[in-house]
């Protein structure tokens, strides 16, 4: 009898933590509770997201001291013109107009959320539209930009986003709307491991056993993969054989065909709205560049494409024949340099525009 009760107990616990990990409202709420060094807060973090991810914060080749190196402030004057919109992901939060130079104003747009717009003719408007390899699969071989930008309130989103263990999560609610294929969402797993695991007081365990598996061993764990030459860690998906946002998944030349389409349906419908210019940048995933080796080369083949209408800001010729002077050991981004050299080719664009 006292184990048919206990099994009770932890089916409604494990289904409790079901329901929990899949509330938008609940993990917000969680999240900011749990941002505290107490025994019960979650782990900080301290380091870049993929050192994170695999609890390989004893390793310092994966944990080069913090770059606090200030982005250099663009020129400007009473005459500029342009204003400038940033359709980015992470690579490009927290910037801001004074890096760009020529504007007037200027407006990021989150990729995870929409925005609506309405140009000032008598400006230059300008969309740059900034993409990290992984995501251009996904996102854009659909139009869904096209509902997300200039016209949100179409957009129906589908996931939702909170921060858990050391990155954004989108994971399918379960709550209010119910869909079976919610159940199988890979990203429920990684809110679970917040609630379940994810506690200062066990990190330590966790570290050593990620500081064992690497030194023993010579892996990383969870999804985290080690570059060939040592020096790297590699978001699992992005050196994977058969995820979208792989730099090694087999691509073939209508995969090429359909995104250059889209992004021309894409440049078309922004240049009837008003933008004189649309600009594409792509941001190589690192493995892309530290082991070119099986490399799909996706980036360079949209860009050479002849048919692609849109002007390429192009940061993969740049950052492939020196990847170590621009991305992070332990993180998916760039490091200061990496950003700055692309703030540095965006701003001969925006030159180019004022003439």
């Amino acid at each position: 009898m006292g184990k048919r009760i206990l099994s009770y107990v932890f089916i409604v616990l494990g289904l409790a933590a079901l329901v929990i990990s899949t509330s938008r409202n609940a993990m917000q709420y969680i999240s900011e509770k749990r941002d505290t060094t107490a025994w019960w807060g979650a782990y900080p973090c301290l380091n870049g997201d993929l050192v994170s991810l695999s609890y390989l914060d004893a390793v310092k080749r994966f944990n080069p001291p913090p770059d606090h190196t200030p982005f250099m402030h663009a020129a400007h004057a009473p005459s500029d013109n342009i204003v400038l919109y940033l359709h980015g992901d992470s690579y490009t939060y927290h910037l801001s107009d004074s890096v760009f130079t020529g504007t007037s104003a200027f407006h990021y747009i989150d990729r995870n959320h929409g925005m609506e717009f309405s140009l000032d003719s008598s400006k230059r408007n300008i969309l740059i539209i900034e993409v990290s390899e992984r995501y251009i699969r996904p996102y854009f071989s659909t139009l869904r930009i096209l509902d997300e930008v200039g016209n949100t309130s179409k957009n129906k989103q589908a996931q939702t986003t909170v921060f858990a263990n050391g990155q954004d999560i989108s994971y399918a609610s379960l709550i209010p709307s119910f869909d079976v294929n919610d159940l199988f969402n890979k990203y429920i797993n990684q809110n679970l491991q917040c609630n379940l695991f994810n506690y200062n007081f066990i990190i330590p365990v966790f570290e050593y056993k990620a500081a064992l598996n690497y030194y023993v061993f010579n892996r990383a764990s969870g999804d985290v993969v080690i570059s060939k030459d040592k020096n790297f860690l590699f978001l699992k998906e992005t050196v994977s054989l058969t995820d979208a946002g792989s730099s090694y998944t087999h691509l073939n030349e209508n995969d090429i065909k359909q995104l250059v389409s889209n992004f021309n349906t894409i440049y078309t419908h922004y240049r009837k709205q008003g933008f004189k210019e649309v600009y594409l940048s792509m941001i190589p995933n690192a493995a892309s560049v530290v082991q070119p080796e099986g490399y799909n080369k996706l980036i360079p083949r949209i860009q050479s494409d002849t048919a692609l209408k849109m002007k390429i800001i192009d940061a993969y010729s740049l950052f492939k024949n020196n990847p170590a002077l621009y991305y992070l050991p332990g993180d998916t981004h760039w490091n200061s340099r990496g950003k700055q050299a692309w703030i540095d080719m965006v701003n001969e664009y925006l030159k180019q525009q004022q003439l």
